[in-house]
């Protein structure tokens, strides 16, 4: 049955995650991960409240399913860690290959169904982990990668990167069939479907979506064998869960600094000056702006 073949997937997976939690608090590597007030209260152990969101598999209320919960840090990892990790990511993949062959065989009702049941499976972790109050699995944190480091790093810089933005190019065509896939007879649909055909057919448009605001780490490299003529090496990555970053010599983290836990209200930049794109959306329905 495809159910099983998908609970199988998933069971391995929770099952590693956990594994990864247990040694972690075990072992107790260095760490920073930063908590709330109200999180302290509930327990005031850093290291814990990173691994419950390691092992966060389920929506949480009526929470949206396109919202995922984050939180960035830095957690040491030894050579058990990495092997774990690197586990995970895999496990990570292979229960979406799973559902991606359920989405592909059932109808949409079937799958939901199936979907539902897999709440199931994870009840045993979630009274490890006393998360009472989770509900239907969470597809997107359960494929998120846990992200893991090749090397150590020197310094950790981590800035908020806000009001990031998606621009895909769409055609004249194209934007019509969106908007007719809404529904014709729907009188804003009809109005943007006039405003659609004023412009030529050759017109080019841009389907722009608003991303979440994210964590981004600034990554600094030491020159590799300590030769000091080498050009240090930088990387920037996005990290909605902790980084984890292999021992060096001396066990400690890298240097980091700390930013505020909820993203800064307004632009975090300046817009750029080759900006061509319309202030406002011309086809609001489907975000589509003009270029100018």
């Amino acid at each position: 049955m495809i159910i099983s073949d998908i609970a199988e997937q998933f069971s391995a997976l929770t099952e590693l995650l956990s594994q990864l939690r247990q040694h972690l608090l075990q072992q107790r590597p260095p760490h920073y991960y930063p908590i709330t007030g109200e999180e302290k209260v509930i327990a005031d152990d850093a290291l814990r409240h990173a691994c419950t969101l390691l092992s966060d598999l389920w929506y949480q209320g009526n929470q949206d399913g396109r919202e995922t919960r984050s939180r960035h840090g830095i957690i040491v990892a030894d050579q058990q860690s990495v092997e774990l990790i690197q586990r995970i990511n895999q496990q990570k993949e292979s229960f979406r290959a799973a559902v991606n062959r359920a989405k592909q065989s059932l109808s949409r009702d079937d799958w939901q169904q199936q979907h539902e049941q897999l709440s199931t499976y994870g009840q045993t972790l979630r009274e490890q982990l006393r998360l009472s109050g989770l509900g239907r699995v969470h597809l997107k944190q359960c494929y998120r990668h846990i992200p893991l480091l090749d090397k150590p790093v020197k310094k950790i810089g981590f800035s908020w990167y806000n009001h990031g933005r998606s621009i895909k190019k769409i055609s004249h065509q194209q934007a019509q069939d969106l908007l007719l896939a809404l529904g014709e007879h729907k009188t804003h649909i009809q109005s943007q479907l006039q405003t659609l055909a004023q412009l030529t057919a050759d017109t080019q448009l841009a389907q722009v979506q608003t991303l979440a605001p994210v964590v981004r780490a600034n990554l600094v490299f030491s020159p590799q064998d300590g030769n000091k003529e080498q050009t240090t090496k930088r990387k920037a990555m996005n990290v909605s869960l902790p980084l984890f970053v292999p021992e060096g010599k001396e066990h400690l983290l890298p240097d980091y600094n700390q930013i505020e836990l909820q993203a800064p209200q307004g632009r975090s930049r300046l817009n750029r000056s080759d900006n061509k794109i319309s202030e406002a959306p011309i086809l609001p329905s489907i975000r589509a702006y003009t270029y100018s």
